[in-house]
């Protein structure tokens, strides 16, 4: 069995079940967990629902942003380009809540830390470090196989009804040790 976690504004590319699924299985490692920031879908798949897109997205640079009301650890991405390593996703240190493909047991033996409130912002570090303690390794997928609806490009007419949605984080001082 497996398990995935994908952000909601997301659109798959046609095939892309059996094209992760045989992702996963080319690391021959049991341990192995596909994760990374997606990609734009603006330009990323043909007019057949086929990604057209040739890239590898490869998280890194990690650094401190300031959010709704505190700090945390955020990690930008390199440039796309045609991945060098071949035939295989490539390793890398970081875990993305926007996507992520694994065995079934990752999410059993790595859950959601239950005392995290709004558990929005540090989940990705949590998750990573209590992970790779226990032996999973995180991989760049080798392509992508769905992306994000980013507010960019035609996506960006919608920026000033999404900024009028409540967001959870409004209510974060109802919850002790939020913020």
């Amino acid at each position: 069995y497996y398990y995935m976690q994908s952000d909601a504004h997301v659109t798959y590319a046609n095939n892309w079940d059996v094209d992760i699924i045989s992702q996963q299985e080319a690391t021959k490692n049991e341990m192995a967990v596909l994760s990374t920031y997606l990609s734009n879908v603006e330009g990323a798949l043909d007019e057949k629902g086929d990604s057209i897109k040739k890239g590898r997205p490869i998280m890194c640079d990690t650094g401190f942003e300031e959010g709704q009301h505190n700090k945390h650890l955020r990690h930008g991405t390199q440039p796309e380009s045609a991945p060098s390593i071949t035939g295989m996703p490539q390793l890398h240190p970081f875990w993305s809540a926007g996507f992520s493909f694994s065995r079934g047991h990752f999410v059993v033996n790595v859950p959601y830390d239950f005392y995290q409130p709004l558990i929005f912002q540090g989940e990705e570090i949590s998750i990573a470090v209590r992970g790779f303690s226990i032996g999973y390794d995180f991989y760049a997928p080798e392509k992508s196989v769905c992306f994000h609806h980013y507010a960019e490009g035609k996506n960006s007419e919608n920026v000033s009804k999404r900024e009028k949605v409540p967001k959870f984080y409004d209510h974060n001082r109802v919850y002790a040790g939020a913020g």
